[in-house]
């Protein structure tokens, strides 16, 4: 158990890194997610290929459906920072999606959390309704949160049911799932693969990052999920909207208020009970 907390936690700085690191190129739509995924991509494959003898046609038949969901994620989530602060999508987003979690992987799983780790998830939603009340005049904001939440829900308990259920070896499930990713945002920017192509040079420090961080973050959960029940590693990753919030408030300058002060200190005595 104490493995599975430590790479749930480390998956969660690596995803706060990646997410306000994301902010960034948000303004330069998919030429910019293609150029990130590209190069992560050729990170990974090596490590892949290496565990290819991992595979399964019946793996490879149902990667598709977890690349789709990645790729809505990813999307959704580009749409939103583009238009709103990080502080305003992310922490709404991470902290509803435990919440999600917690009754899927008890529906699909089977694992059901103890009193405590409740008691951490109404925390959480305690939060996030605070910070539903944070930009009220925002309804956008909370409808793009919302639907993130929901890709980060839906695919969180798709690849954990693959790893846990299923036995998919994380590597070659995450390597075979960016293969595809690739190649389907290829095919979307096949009349745009210049404007694509120029990013590496418009934005070579943050497709840097986000080729190192995003792989790392997605790594790390799944293997948690191998060590700790799906819905206490979700939680657990949702922690990233504590430093999130912290980097957004300290890197890109954005307020950080009451209202999200007291949020995170619900998220933080959210993730103390998960571990009680």
């Amino acid at each position: 158990m104490f493995l599975g907390v430590a790479l749930a936690l480390g998956s969660a700085i690596a995803h706060a890194g990646w997410n306000t690191t994301a902010k960034r190129t948000a303004a330069e739509g998919l030429p910019a997610l293609w150029a990130s995924s590209l190069a992560a991509f050729v990170l990974v494959a090596p490590f892949s290929i290496a565990h290819a003898g991992a595979a399964s046609g019946r793996l490879m038949l149902l990667t598709p459906i977890s690349t789709l969901l990645h790729t809505s994620y990813a999307f959704c989530l580009q749409r939103a920072y583009k238009h709103f602060d990080v502080g305003q999508i992310y922490p709404l987003s991470r902290g509803l999606a435990p919440v999600l979690v917690a009754f899927a992987g008890a529906a699909v799983l089977g694992q059901w959390l103890r009193a405590p780790q409740w008691i951490a998830v109404l925390l959480l939603a305690a939060a996030v309704a605070l910070l539903l009340g944070e930009h009220p005049s925002s309804g956008r904001a909370v409808l793009w949160s919302a639907a993130i939440a929901v890709t980060i829900a839906a695919y969180t308990t798709f690849d954990g049911f693959a790893v846990v259920a299923l036995g998919a070896d994380p590597v070659f499930f995450y390597g075979f799932g960016a293969l595809l990713q690739l190649l389907l945002l290829t095919f979307l920017l096949r009349h745009r693969l210049p404007e694509a192509a120029v990013q590496f040079r418009r934005h070579p420090g943050a497709i840097a990052v986000l080729a190192v961080l995003i792989p790392l973050s997605y790594l790390l959960g799944l293997f948690a999920t191998q060590h700790a029940p799906l819905s206490l590693v979700a939680a657990l990753r949702s922690s990233s909207l504590l430093w999130a919030g912290l980097i957004a408030w300290v890197v890109l300058r954005e307020p950080f208020g009451p209202r999200r002060f007291l949020a995170t200190l619900l998220a933080a005595f959210a993730v103390l009970a998960m571990l009680t």
